[in-house]
């Protein structure tokens, strides 16, 4: 007997535990199986997940322009879908994934086409459950127009320091615009954007033009056409240059009125051209502010570009110049003189003057109350000139010194007397008591007031009205 099969050994294989209980042991491994199915099975879950912005192609659109009509999509330019599946297919699509299109011949009588969604990859396509979110797109179907719309060339951004934007013209300025009824009326203008910013040259450049409404927002639609893709903006960039305003007045105001104060603002301007033109610009003249028969103080703006030369522009945020006339009216003024505030020059030592005034002698002045102010006897300097009179009787009116601003009238009766010295008594020539040939006595026979003698001269040349 081999010692391999000794009961010895035989007893010791039947002891180890690899060979005890097989039945279990067969049930074990099936459980594992089992177990290792459903593991498989539940890692790659059936899951769902939303494809959300999905473009849809619009097939056949023809089929409603040869009506002679246009459309416009209202809703429906994409399309959202849940997909559901095996999550090893699901979890990595996205809306590239898919192929979404509405074929617009299949228009409905409400203008609602269906959207249909399939994968690009069409060997998923048994393994996805597709769900629409909203498979519907709806039209708009109106009858096409067209018009002709002028282009408006615009420069946008500032050009280089010193620089300023001159004129800004485009080529063609027309365009024609055809589309739908309804968006083709909201078209009010199209506008085509030149960028300048920067620059100290002339720019010309081809730009897109662009449809914009009655409030200056663009208009966007795949409905709208253009009869052009381009036109040609020129906008021309010119030196500046700051020069003054100066602001006259023109017309008479009303009788006893004057313009006391002109103010206006801006006192400069920033006007921009060409540079031999600029050199030849000193100011600008806003000299027609009418004042005919005014009273009153009053505000008035003026226009700056009707006053601008040839070839010169404005560069300047202020496009208009604010004038303030202050008016004021004359006041009158009445001074009252004497013979003794009449100073006498040119005077003969063989004469006798004598100035008699009759009554009440008075200066009126008219004027600005603040000139009137300053008017005294003494500025006027009141003076009456006897060189060259001879002996008699006159009635004369003194010279005074003008005042600025001032107009001056005299108002009364001024005589002059003037007599020859007499000698000194002798015995031969005494008179009668009380007699007084040719004499003085200070008072003549109207009853006015009255100066005699010679009284001393003053410098300074006077004014004779």
């Amino acid at each position: 007997m081999s010692q391999e099969n000794s009961p010895e050994n035989k007893t010791r294989l039947r002891d180890m535990k690899i060979f005890q209980n097989p039945g279990l042991k067969l049930i074990s491994i099936f459980l594992a199986v089992i177990l290792w199915l459903i593991v498989m099975n539940v890692d790659d879950y059936s899951m769902t997940k939303t494809i959300k912005g999905i473009p849809v192609e619009q097939l056949n659109g023809s089929a409603i322009e040869n009506m002679g009509k246009v459309y416009d999509v209202v809703n429906g330019k994409t399309v959202d879908i849940v997909v559901k599946g095996p999550r090893s297919v699901v979890d990595n699509l996205t809306a590239d994934n898919f192929y979404a299109s509405a074929d617009l011949s299949e228009v409905s009588v409400t203008n609602s086409v269906q959207i249909k969604v399939v994968p690009r990859d069409t060997r998923v396509m048994n393994n996805l459950d597709i769900t629409y979110v909203n498979n519907t797109m709806n039209l708009t179907i109106e009858d096409k127009i067209q018009k002709d719309i002028s282009i408006r060339a615009v420069a946008e951004g500032q050009p280089a320091e010193g620089y300023a934007l001159g004129t800004v013209s485009v080529s063609p300025n027309i365009i024609q615009v055809s589309g739908p009824q309804s968006i083709v009326s909201k078209v009010t203008e199209v506008r085509a954007v030149l960028n300048v910013s920067g620059k100290d040259q002339n720019v010309e450049s081809r730009v897109t033009p662009r449809c914009m409404n009655a409030y200056g927002e663009a208009i966007s639609s795949d409905s709208l056409q253009l009869s052009l893709e381009e036109v040609k903006v020129t906008a021309k960039i010119f030196p500046t240059k700051e020069i003054p305003i100066r602001v006259g007045v023109t017309g008479t105001p009303k009788t006893d009125y004057v313009v006391t104060d002109v103010n206006y603002t801006p006192q400069t301007i920033v006007v921009a051209g060409a540079q031999q033109i600029l050199d030849g610009v000193s100011a600008i003249e806003v000299n027609d502010i009418g004042v005919d028969n005014a009273s009153e103080s009053f505000e008035i703006n003026r226009e700056l570009d009707s006053y601008l030369p040839d070839g010169i522009y404005l560069a300047d945020s202020n496009k208009e110049v604010a004038v303030s006339l202050t008016m004021e009216r004359k006041q009158e003024k009445e001074i009252e003189i004497t013979a003794e505030d009449v100073e006498m020059r040119g005077a003969s030592d063989d004469l006798v003057y004598e100035l008699v005034v009759s009554g009440v002698y008075k200066i009126r002045l008219k004027g600005l109350a603040a000139e009137l102010a300053e008017v005294t006897k003494e500025s006027l300097g009141i003076y009456l000139n006897v060189d060259g009179k001879e002996p008699g009787k006159v009635d004369v009116s003194p010279s005074y010194q003008k005042p600025n601003g001032v107009t001056v009238n005299m108002v009364g009766r001024m005589t002059l007397y003037v007599t020859e010295k007499a000698e000194p008594p002798t015995e031969e020539n005494t008179g009668e008591p009380g007699e007084n040939p040719g004499g003085n006595t200070g008072e003549d026979s109207e009853g006015g007031t009255s100066t005699s003698g010679v009284p001393g001269e003053t410098g300074g040349q006077q004014d004779t009205p």
